[in-house]
C-alpha cells in the first residue's frame, strides 16, 4: 500500500467511526457541529472521508460523543497517516 492509499484508508476508517458515534448517540448532524464548534462543511467532509480533522476538532467531537479520541481510530493511538499524511 502506498502512503496515499494508507491515508485514504485512514480517512475512511475515521469517517465511519465519526458517523457511527453520532448515530449511536442519536445526535443530529447540525447539533453536533454546533456543540463541537466545527464548521459543518468540515464535519461533512470528514464524515465523507474526504478531510482529516485536526486534533482539537477530534477532541471536541470525542467530548460531544462522550468517548475517548481513540474511539475514532479503533481504540488505537491516533495514526500519524491520518493527522499528518505520512
Amino acid at each position: 500500500m502506498t502512503a496515499d492509499e494508507d491515508r485514504a484508508a485512514a480517512l475512511i476508517a475515521v469517517a465511519e467511526q465519526l458517523v457511527s458515534c453520532r448515530t449511536a448517540e442519536g445526535l443530529d448532524f447540525d447539533d453536533v457541529a454546533d456543540e463541537a464548534e466545527i464548521d459543518p462543511e468540515r464535519l461533512a467532509a470528514a464524515e465523507a472521508g474526504e478531510l482529516a480533522l485536526n486534533e482539537d476538532e477530534l477532541e471536541r467531537l470525542a467530548e460531544t460523543y462522550g468517548v475517548a479520541i481513540t474511539a475514532f481510530f479503533g481504540g488505537r493511538i491516533t495514526p500519524m497517516s491520518y493527522l499528518f499524511g505520512v
